[in-house]
C-alpha cells in the first residue's frame, strides 16, 4: 500500500513555553499577514477544556529557536484476501517522535485506488461488522461496467498487448467504489508530540482488494 504521511510543523525545545510554541507554529505554517489576527487551538484538546489563544503579527518578536519540519519514509506490508485492516497508529507516532515534532499536522494519503484511510476503533468483531457492511454496500458479484474487460482498452504500450493486460487485470469495481466512499486521506493534529486522537481511535489502512503487497510512506 503506498501511503503518504505528511508530517508538518515545528520542532521545539522543552524549555519553550506553550504560548511561544503557538506563536512559532503560526509563523512556520502561515504566510506573514499585516495587522491580522489568527486563532490557534491550545495544546489541551479535551472537549471540556476547549479554549483559544490570540496569535498576532507581534509573534515575530519572540526570541526562540524552532525548526520547520517536513519528512518522508516508507513501510512495507502484505494484506490478506478481500477486505483487510492494518493499524498504522504506532507507525505514525514513531515517525513523529523521530522528528521531534511537537505541534503540527500529519496527513495520510493512500496512493492506491482500492484502499482507504479511516480513523475508528480497532476491534476484531467490529472489523467483521465493517466487512459485512461494506459488502452490502457494494457487493462483489454485482454487474459493474468496469469489470467488462472485453470492452475496455489496455493501457498504451502495455507489454504483451491487450491479452497480457486482461490476464492480470482484476474485476474489482466494487473495491474502487468503496475506496471512494471511505476516502483516501486523513489529516490528524499533533500536540505535545502526540497524535491528538481519542482513546479508542486508531488510524487504519483499509485494504479493499487483497491480497496485495503494499507500501506505506510517511512524510515527516
Amino acid at each position: 500500500i503506498f501511503l503518504n504521511y505528511t508530517i508538518t510543523g515545528i520542532y521545539l525545545s522543552s524549555s519553550i513555553q506553550p504560548g511561544v510554541q503557538l506563536n512559532m507554529l503560526a509563523q512556520a505554517l502561515q504566510p506573514p499577514v499585516k495587522q491580522a489576527t489568527h486563532r490557534l487551538p491550545l495544546q489541551n484538546f479535551r472537549r471540556s477544556h476547549l479554549s483559544r489563544r490570540r496569535v498576532t503579527s507581534k509573534a515575530s518578536s519572540v526570541q526562540a529557536s524552532g525548526l520547520p519540519i517536513y519528512s518522508y519514509c516508507q513501510v512495507a506490508f502484505e494484506t490478506k484476501p478481500g477486505i483487510d485492516f492494518h493499524n498504522i497508529t504506532q507507525c505514525i507516532q514513531a515517525e513523529i517522535e523521530k522528528t521531534g515534532l511537537q505541534e503540527g499536522v500529519v496527513t495520510v494519503i493512500s496512493r492506491h485506488t482500492t484502499t482507504a484511510i479511516a480513523i475508528n476503533e480497532d476491534e476484531l468483531r467490529l472489523r467483521d461488522d465493517i466487512r459485512q457492511f461494506l459488502r452490502r454496500l457494494a457487493p462483489p458479484g454485482e454487474p459493474y461496467l468496469h469489470n467488462d474487460l472485453h470492452l475496455r482498452e489496455a493501457p498504451k504500450d502495455w507489454p504483451g498487448g491487450w491479452e497480457a493486460w486482461a490476464k492480470q487485470e482484476p474485476e474489482n469495481a466494487h473495491s474502487h467504489l468503496l475506496s471512494m466512499m471511505l476516502g483516501n486521506s486523513e489529516s490528524i493534529p499533533v500536540t505535545g508530540g502526540k497524535l491528538a486522537i481519542g482513546v479508542w481511535q486508531s488510524v487504519l489502512v483499509v485494504e479493499l482488494d487483497g491480497p496485495r503487497k503494499r507500501t506505506a510512506s510517511p512524510f515527516r
